[in-house]
């Protein structure tokens, strides 16, 4: 077996691990993704993983309240986008991530 083939093995089995733990642990529940388009890193928030496909995630609103897509480049935030919908190559997800409830500011006395 040479290199490639060895390599693109080890590709195919760590991206079949991946999905298997994306079924198990996340789909169905309301994540951020962190995923590369081009130079840009974005963050896709607060979408319920509703879809895993082989290539590809799809994330959807929930309570009618819209995905917020973060655009960074250069370190700063370039772009800020609202959509019902995205769907994403796994080839560009960075991470999933189940994001913490948030909890109500509590009041000193």
């Amino acid at each position: 077996m040479t290199d490639s083939n060895s390599n693109t093995n080890v590709q195919r089995v760590t991206l079949e691990n991946f999905i298997r733990r994306l079924a198990s642990r996340f789909q169905g529940r309301v994540v951020n993704v962190e995923f590369f388009c081009g130079e840009c890193c974005k963050k896709a928030k607060g979408g319920k993983l509703t879809l895993i496909g082989r290539d590809f995630i799809e994330l959807t609103e929930v309570d009618d309240l819209e995905i917020e897509v973060i655009t960074i480049s250069g370190g700063d935030v370039v772009d800020t986008e609202f959509v019902d919908v995205i769907i994403i190559p796994l080839s560009q997800v960075c991470s999933v991530e189940i994001p913490e409830k948030c909890k109500d500011d509590e009041i000193s006395d």
